[in-house]
């Protein structure tokens, strides 16, 4: 069966070439490699500190707010109590109001009579307005819990049902008056009772289509009777609402930002308020069970009340996990931007090294001009401008290390040179040194023995000269050809100079280049002595110096050189000047490069002068290797 064939536009192709060149990137690319590491190892870290930040935020959150709620408890109780003791102090004025007990032993007498009825409004009222917006309600009764006259400060007098006293609790009533009427007997302090029954006063009135009063609590005074202060004729009862309580659940409410809920339970836990009237007379443990909630506590004074907070641990957990989960949403969306232009800085980061591994295969193909464009002033591209750098010094290199060569070739090229010529005139030296023999000879024979000595060391320097040795000789050999060279150039100036040579007998066997010492003597009687006749002075010493050289001192009192000499002649003996010289002639210049070919980079040449004064040379010359090898092998 034959396979259909299928158009390219068709194929369902797996990306997987992008995943191979990412791997690539990643083995290749170590800024990339960086960076995901980086980003990984930032958003662990990031994860791990917003969870430990949400299990110690949680924590901080729980014991400050404890601590909030433990210091407005303890003022809303400081204010409740404050509030209480001003309506026991407005009852017991009350108590003691001579009207009043007038007025109450009256209607006791006659509950219909009206003027007595006028005057307990009257003072009613009055105490009212003095006591403040607490006091809600003044009854007085007889002792055994008849109702004789009440008034509501809001509305008025008030009958039947809706009423704060009436039928429907006259049983609290009678145990009020119970309570009363047993502690005088015991003498007690302060001389009234409380209860908080009934907790709350709804009524229905034209100014008010409801009013609601919640949080009561009735305070019970004894009126004394006419004829004996022991005896309880009436009772005085004052009903007020602790209004701060609500405004006090309000404000924990407002702060709280909703996880956190107020109650006021009785002895017994049984609940008095709550947010919710349906949970009126439930237990707080089962409202707010612990674990659940944190429960901070405190008693009102006098009432056995408790004021309780409730703060709802798991309902505020889940705010800051909300919360948590936002602030990861963030740093997410933060790395991801962060990622992008990290990649793009990346990238431009990555420019100038692809150029500089550009240049870098130039290079190595040969091709040395190959300089880098330098785009940027950051560390990169510094970088790259090190790496010009680097390639003008390597070329510059290649550049003095072929002009070198071509000097060492020049001088190899030269030395050959100077060899031939020297084998070419030994025969003219063995030819005037046998002369100069047959006319000493001569001279000796006829008794004139200062010409002999003269021919006799000329003919010594001939020979030493024209030596085919072009190798090292002893120090030993260089002094003595150097002594008599000065003794003939003293004879042939006719003692205008004097001169002295010394060194240590023990280095006398120093290899050294030969004829190094006549460029530095011969300066000093052609151009030192110029221009004096008479008390010149040559000195050639040696001693040991520093490091186990040995130093040669060549030094005279001749007319010195002036500046311009001077720098002529310290460029001739730096390490820069190399052999430039035209025939076989020797000076300066050829006996520093001789003496640094010889020696090394360990040679040390110091010069000074000074117009007028002379003229001075120090060579610190080091012990040759071949010299130590010798001293090594004898040992």
């Amino acid at each position: 069966m034959k396979r259909k064939s299928v158009s390219g536009s068709n194929i369902i192709r797996i990306p997987g070439g992008f995943l191979k060149r990412f791997i690539k990137a990643l083995r290749t690319n170590y800024f990339l490699r960086v960076s995901i590491i980086m980003m990984f190892s930032l958003v662990g870290a990031s994860l791990a500190f917003l969870f430990y930040l949400q299990t110690q935020y949680l924590q901080y959150l729980i014991e400050n707010s404890t601590q909030t709620d433990k210091v407005l408890l303890n003022t809303e109780e400081s204010t409740i109590r404050r509030n209480i003791d001003n309506v026991i102090q407005v009852g017991a004025k009350l108590s003691l109001n001579a009207d009043l007990i007038e007025s109450a032993t009256a209607l006791k007498d006659d509950p219909d009579d009206t003027l007595s009825k006028l005057t307990l409004r009257h003072e009613l009222e009055q105490t009212f307005k003095e006591s403040g917006g607490e006091l809600i309600n003044v009854l007085i009764m007889t002792a055994d819990g008849n109702i004789l006259f009440q008034k509501n400060r809001v509305i008025g007098n008030l009958t039947g049902t809706e009423a704060y006293w009436n039928r429907n609790n006259e049983q609290l009533l009678e145990n009020l008056s119970s309570k009363l009427i047993d502690q005088l007997k015991q003498n007690t302090v302060p001389k009234c009772v409380w209860t908080t029954e009934p907790n709350q006063f709804i009524f229905h009135a034209q100014e008010a289509s409801v009013y609601t009063c919640r949080n009561m609590i009735n305070i019970a005074f004894s009126l004394p009777g006419n004829t004996s202060t022991d005896q309880v004729d009436s009772i005085l009862v004052l009903s007020f609402e602790l209004s701060s309580v609500s405004a006090f659940f309000s404000q924990i409410t407002g702060m709280s930002n909703n996880y956190t809920d107020t109650y006021i339970t009785d002895q017994s836990g049984n609940l008095l308020y709550a947010p919710e009237s349906g949970m009126i007379g439930m237990k707080l443990e089962n409202v707010a069970p612990e674990g659940k909630y944190r429960i901070v506590s405190t008693e009102i004074d006098k009432t056995g009340w408790n004021l309780n907070i409730a703060l709802d641990v798991e309902r505020l957990n889940g705010i800051i996990r909300m919360r948590y989960r936002k602030g990861v949403t963030v740093l997410l969306l933060a790395i991801l931007l962060i990622s992008a232009v990290q990649f793009i800085m990346t990238r431009r980061a990555l420019s100038p090294i692809r150029s500089i591994q550009k240049a870098m295969n130039s290079v190595r193909k040969g091709v040395w001009k190959t300089r880098i464009e330098i785009r940027g002033e950051d560390e990169i591209w510094k970088l790259a401008e090190n790496y010009n750098e680097m390639a003008d010094a390597l070329e510059e290199w290649k550049e003095k290390n072929a002009r070198q060569n071509e000097e060492q070739i020049q001088a190899v090229r030269k030395t050959a040179e100077a060899q031939m010529h020297a084998l070419e005139s030994q025969i003219n030296a063995h030819f005037l040194c046998n002369t100069l023999n047959a006319i000493n000879m001569s001279a000796a024979e006829q008794g004139n023995e200062e010409v002999s000595v003269m021919l006799r060391k000329l003919s010594d320097i001939m020979r030493y000269a024209y030596s085919s040795s072009t190798g090292a000789v002893t120090l030993g050999d260089e002094v003595n050809w150097v002594t008599q060279y000065l003794a003939l150039q003293k004879f042939r100036l006719m003692d205008r100079f004097d001169y002295r040579v010394e060194f240590p007998d023990q280095y006398l066997e120093w290899p050294c280049c030969k004829l190094f010492l006549q460029p530095f003597v011969e300066n000093s009687i052609r151009h030192g002595f110029v221009e004096k006749e008479k008390g010149c002075f040559i000195s050639v010493t040696g001693r040991m110096g520093k490091d186990g050289r040995m130093e040669i001192l060549i030094e005279d009192n001749g007319c010195g050189m002036s500046a311009e000499q001077s720098r002529a002649v310290q460029e001739k003996l730096s390490a820069a000047a190399f052999i430039h010289m035209e025939g076989t002639g020797i000076g300066l210049e050829n006996v520093a490069a001789r003496l640094r070919i010889f020696y090394g980079n360990k040679l040390e040449i110091q010069f000074w002068t000074e117009e007028g004064k002379g003229t001075r040379f120090l060579l610190e010359l080091p012990l040759p290797h071949t010299f130590l090898q010798d001293d090594a092998e004898d040992e």
